[in-house]
């Protein structure tokens, strides 16, 4: 299961892209996700079919791609700001946001500090 902590631990642990996209391990797309989501690739980008082409995820250049983590039931697409994680037996697709959170400022913690 894919829990907070465990996707805290994708960013950090996987928070540049390989040197070349020839390191990442493109063999994982064509074992686990290629029959349920019309995987396709070629010199520069991943396409994936099972997303709407209307959205930036289905079509990914290989360059931003950080890593390729394999699961028990999902494959992790790992990108410097997003993970899109692709289940391996249904058409399945869910994308996490890597939202920045704004600091507070010094006003915002010191009402946040009298708040009881």
């Amino acid at each position: 299961m894919v829990t907070k902590d465990v996707i805290k631990t994708l960013y950090r642990q996987y928070a540049r892209p390989p040197k070349s996209p020839d390191e990442l391990d493109i063999g994982l797309l064509f074992d686990t996700a290629i029959d349920n989501h019309g995987i396709f690739i070629d010199e520069d980008a991943l396409y994936i079919g099972s997303v709407d082409p209307s959205s930036p995820f289905s079509n990914i250049p290989l360059r931003n791609i950080n890593a390729l983590v394999n699961f028990e039931t999902q494959l992790a697409i790992v990108l410097h700001s997003a993970i899109i994680f692709l289940h391996k037996e249904k058409p399945e697709v869910n994308i996490h946001l890597k939202l920045q959170d704004e600091p507070d400022s010094v006003w915002q913690r010191v009402r946040n500090a009298l708040k009881v």
